[in-house]
Order: structure tokens, then C-alpha cells, then sequence
């Protein structure tokens, strides 16, 4: 081959060459756009369950009414019981095929029951509960495609919490402060308690902003977990999840 010829067939390739970077980065700019607008925010004050996709509120199930109890109260105190527009779920990052996608799978419940207990004047808190029946965890966000729907991933919720042994989540804490705010104004608490999940007990830290209204207490907010300390398998195959679990809420007590 000449030396023109093999000018020409290196200008080829580097056209080739240059083609699929650009269709490669293409591909993956579209991917991250439609992970960005199809990723559910995190939840806040204020927030409701989305109207489809999530079983409509019912009777919670004996395992979830049970999981709580009774609040402790004496004389003076008063109980607060979780009402419905409460949720919980989790989030977790995704990568697939070892490409770095900043999506994150979300999934949430409104499933959920307990109670808070707190004195007379709603400021000093003793114990409270929150339990979630992870059975009705459904998935909100969306993949880009041609990946399947997110949706598919819950029917693996079963093996990876196992359910049939352990269907309710449950956290506690106890003796919580709440700041002489006005009624109405928006506080943040920092606050540790013990998360069970898949019949494993862990202490966590949580961060949440809280508002409180006359006889009314609603709480947003988050605790970070590794799924490993709870024996909850994370997939590590061609889709690949992050251990680092966020816990999210958003909570209505009355």
C-alpha cells in the first residue's frame, strides 16, 4: 500500500473511530437526561404518596399492627398516632454494565403505622415507633430505555428482605426534645434509634426536618445503611447496586 493509501485508511478509522465516541457519548448523555427528569426527589415536608402505583390505604395488615404495640403512656402523657399520607421507602444508586449512571432506585410504602408519646405540652418525647410493611414497597423511578421497567425489580424485594420471615420494618427511639419553635415554623432534629430489619437490629443515626401544628406533628427525613449489616443481598451482576442505603420518610402524626 502506498503512503497516500495508508493515509487514507488511518483518516478512515480515526472518522470511525471518532463516529462511535460520539454516538457512544450520545447514548449516555440521553441516558443521564432521562435518569435526571425520571429520579423521584427525596421526600419532604408536605409530601403525599403519588396516586398510582401505590396499593390505596386499607386496614394495615396484624403484622404491621401489631409490630409497634402500645405506646407506654402514663397520666401525662399524650399519643400520637401515625395518620394516613405517611410514607417510607428507601433509595439506592444503580450502575449498569459498570457505566457510572447517577440513577437511583427508589422505592416507598404507605403501609405504615405507629405512634409517638410525648408530655402533655407535645415538646418532650418518650419513645416512639414507626413500622412499614415492606410487602407493599413499589417502585416509583423510572430506567431509560431499553432497560425493563423499574417496576420489575420489586417482584426481587421478597428474596432480598426476606419477606416471608421478616415482612415489617420497624424502628424505634426514645426520649426526643423537640425546640420551643413557634407553631407552624419548620425544625431540624438529629436523633438515633434502632432499625430491624430481615430480623436484624441496628442502631442508626437520623436527620429530618419537623413541623409542628397545634396537635399535629409531621417529620421528613432520612438514615443512611448498609444493606450488608442487615444480611439484605444487593444485586452485583450485569445491574450492580450500591450497599449505601438511604432510608427515607415522610411522616403525619395527629
Amino acid at each position: 500500500m502506498s503512503a497516500a493509501g495508508c493515509i487514507a485508511a488511518v483518516r478512515r478509522l480515526w472518522w470511525v473511530g471518532a463516529l462511535a465516541i460520539v454516538l457512544v457519548s450520545a447514548v449516555i448523555t440521553g441516558a443521564l437526561v432521562y435518569t435526571l427528569k425520571n429520579t423521584p426527589g427525596r421526600l419532604t415536608l408536605g409530601d403525599h404518596p403519588p396516586t398510582s402505583g401505590l396499593p390505596n390505604p386499607t386496614s394495615p395488615p396484624i403484622e404491621l399492627a401489631d409490630a409497634c404495640g402500645e405506646g407506654p403512656l402514663t397520666r401525662a402523657a399524650v399519643e400520637w398516632a401515625i395518620q394516613p399520607g405517611s410514607q417510607a421507602g428507601f433509595r439506592a444508586h444503580e450502575n449498569f454494565l459498570e457505566f457510572q449512571f447517577p440513577h437511583e432506585a427508589v422505592a416507598r410504602s404507605n403501609a405504615v403505622a405507629g405512634f409517638l408519646v410525648g408530655s402533655a405540652d407535645r415538646r418532650n418525647l418518650s419513645s416512639a415507633c414507626v413500622a412499614v410493611d415492606l410487602r407493599s414497597l413499589k417502585s416509583v423511578d423510572k430506567l431509560p430505555p431499553p432497560l425493563p421497567p423499574a417496576s420489575d425489580r420489586d417482584q426481587l424485594f421478597r428474596e432480598m428482605l426476606g419477606l416471608s420471615d421478616y415482612p415489617v420494618a420497624v424502628f424505634r427511639t426514645q426520649q426526643l426534645r423537640l425546640p420551643p419553635t413557634a407553631n407552624g415554623q419548620t425544625f431540624h432534629l438529629d436523633f438515633a434509634g434502632d432499625l430491624a430489619i430481615r430480623g436484624t437490629t441496628k442502631p442508626v443515626n437520623v436527620s429530618a426536618d419537623c413541623r409542628l401544628n397545634s396537635a399535629q406533628l409531621a417529620c421528613a427525613g432520612a438514615a443512611h445503611i448498609d444493606a450488608r449489616e442487615f444480611d439484605v443481598p444487593v444485586p452485583d451482576g450485569p445491574i450492580q447496586v450500591d450497599p449505601t442505603i438511604t432510608v427515607e420518610f415522610s411522616l403525619f402524626f395527629g
